[in-house]
């Protein structure tokens, strides 16, 4: 567990998150796997610049190096899972992302400070479901969401959204704009879910609607 911790500080160090250019920045993980070719995070982390900047066939073969060097370091997973999405073989896609997520899960229980990531991914990992019409997916992972953090806006939002526009099921929906009502502090989402409810209550036949969409958080 100490050495998934210590891969999982350096995955999400200050170097990972844009305070340097992906240059630098490969340069900087480069040395890293040249120095220790078994440093889980860095391979995982240059796969993700890759993946960025367009070189997605060279970015998987780092993945899956990552993933052979420490079968239970998560975000491998999570990023295989999103290639194969790209290569629409979805059916592969739901394996990997489940795959994480089962070791996201236990990995939270001892380190919650990696919350803000792992909702981040499900967040990704809806808009390809999404993309793959496959909602049910999607409003599992919205629920899961708000298990995680109960008072995200977005999230209620989104998941009203998806009972309204295709599950036609208004009662769910008007009850999870409630909830954006309720938990949204400054973003003004509140209001447009005021105008969502004053919608449905003007247009109750759900199957012909406006298409508010969803939001990206």
């Amino acid at each position: 567990m100490l050495v998934l911790f210590f891969c999982f500080a350096l995955f999400l160090s200050p170097l990972s998150h844009g305070r340097t250019t992906p240059a630098r920045e490969i340069e900087a993980l480069t040395d890293r796997v040249r120095r220790d070719p078994g440093d889980v995070s860095a391979w995982s982390r240059l796969g993700e610049i890759l993946w960025e900047g367009g070189a997605r066939r060279k970015a998987v073969k780092y993945f899956r190096k990552a993933n052979r060097i420490d079968r239970e370091y998560p975000p491998p997973y999570y990023s295989l899972g999103k290639a194969y999405f790209f290569e629409k073989k979805p059916a592969k896609g739901v394996e990997y992302f489940g795959i994480f997520e089962g070791k996201m899960d236990r990995f939270l229980e001892d380190n919650p400070g990696y919350l803000d990531y792992y909702v981040h991914c499900l967040k990704e990992m809806n808009i390809l479901y999404l993309a793959f019409n496959r909602y049910d997916d999607a409003v599992k992972r919205y629920k899961k969401m708000l298990r995680l953090k109960p008072d995200d806006p977005g999230a209620h939002y989104n998941l009203a959204v998806c009972y309204y526009k295709y599950y036609h099921n208004r009662p769910s929906a008007y009850r999870e704009l409630q909830k954006v009502i309720e938990t949204d502090k400054n973003t003004g989402l509140s209001d447009r879910a005021r105008f969502f409810i004053e919608y449905m209550r003007n247009n109750p036949d759900s199957r012909y609607m406006e298409d508010f969409g969803f939001i990206e958080e």
